[in-house]
């Protein structure tokens, strides 16, 4: 990917991007308020699993996800973001791929997501990355969602892809050759 900026680099999460990602977000996102939906924890206890991405020391993306202690074999994406100006690009494909790669790394062949059934963009991204959309108890615009989750009064797409088929997948990467 060139646009004519600086190279991008993604590396592993550290717990001073928490201040970082927590300034960004809520424009990232139009206005949108999701800062109250970004724990701390991420960036403490996950870090093998939640990566950022950066060009010329900017934050331009994050991942922010893990394995989880309930299901083994599965883990599951917490919440991605794309700085607006670098959407539409391998950025967002990128962070995943690491994921995919770390997750693979520790054991894991299934990969589980979610979004707002409002978000069409990032239902369309998960789509086109290979997920397929669960079923759900309800329907929001003809898209499955799961009513009441992850909290009372909400609703989410839930996704899910398997990785035990890209073998080629690894934690480090060509990722470093992408630019924003």
């Amino acid at each position: 990917m060139t646009t004519g900026l600086s190279r991008v680099t993604i590396r592993g999460v550290e717990q001073t991007d928490y201040e970082r990602v927590l300034a960004l977000i809520d424009d990232w996102w139009g206005g949108r308020i999701m800062s109250t939906r970004l724990s701390r924890v991420f960036f403490e206890h996950f870090g093998p699993t939640g990566f950022v991405a950066e060009t010329d020391g900017e934050l331009v993306g994050f991942l922010l996800g893990f394995v989880s202690q309930t299901y083994p074999g599965e883990a599951y994406v917490h919440f991605v973001g794309v700085r607006p100006d670098c959407r539409r690009g391998e950025l967002g494909t990128a962070l995943y791929e690491r994921f995919f790669g770390a997750a693979y790394a520790q054991y894991c062949s299934v990969v589980r997501a979610s979004t707002s059934p409002l978000n069409k963009a990032s239902v369309g991204f998960h789509r086109a990355l290979g997920f397929a959309i669960e079923p759900g108890n309800d329907e929001i615009d003809g898209v499955p969602v799961r009513r009441d989750y992850p909290v009372p009064g909400e609703s989410r797409v839930q996704f899910v892809r398997s990785v035990a088929a890209r073998r080629d997948l690894a934690p480090t990467g060509l990722h470093d050759l992408l630019a924003c």
